[in-house]
């Protein structure tokens, strides 16, 4: 499948502008990574190409796994009340991936979820989460740049019976991880 850098370039220009005006991550604690704030979610296509990225880094570990797996079970993340109609519910938890530290995730821009991207400091000296949010516009404007992409996750949900439009990021990997490590994907 190999990463889609062009599917988050408007996004990855954005934060490079922001960063170049003082309005970047640098100095900041991260609690949009953690449970405080994080809720993101993912689509089977950003997820495979986050596996894919796993996998070519040599990342794709039983160790990440488990780690990965501890995020699910300590957030509930695979526990859904009501009907089981998981795309509009979001549950905080903390990325699997923020190592804690300024600038704590490791995972490069060019396969970090579309929602992450658009979630940007826009203060030069305040790094509290009042001057960092999501930047919707942009979401819909990279959408609207990319309409395949509802052809691709369809065709996604159907090859590994994925039951899910969006999921959060733990979830998503470990549904994932077993239906695509020994597969062939397209």
């Amino acid at each position: 499948m190999g990463v889609m850098t062009n599917r988050r370039e408007t996004l990855i220009e954005r934060m490079n502008k922001l960063e170049s005006e003082g309005k970047g991550c640098i100095g900041c604690a991260g609690n949009c990574c953690t449970f405080e704030a994080n809720s993101m979610m993912v689509t089977p296509l950003e997820t495979l190409e986050l596996i894919d990225y796993l996998q070519k880094s040599h990342l794709f570990t039983a160790t990440l796994k488990e780690k990965i797996q501890d995020a699910v079970d300590k957030y509930r993340l695979d526990h859904y009340p009501g009907n089981g109609k998981r795309s509009y519910l979001r549950k905080t938890y903390t990325c699997p991936f923020f190592n804690h530290t300024e600038l704590g995730c490791p995972l490069p821009r060019e396969v970090k979820p579309y929602g992450c991207l658009a979630f940007n400091s826009h203060h030069e000296v305040s790094k509290a989460s009042e001057h960092c949010y999501s930047e919707k516009d942009l979401l819909l404007k990279r959408e609207e740049l990319h309409r395949d992409e509802a052809v691709r996750n369809a065709e996604l949900k159907e090859k590994y019976s994925i039951s899910w439009d969006k999921s959060p990021i733990p979830t998503a990997l470990i549904d994932l991880w077993d239906k695509v490590s020994g597969a062939g994907r397209g």
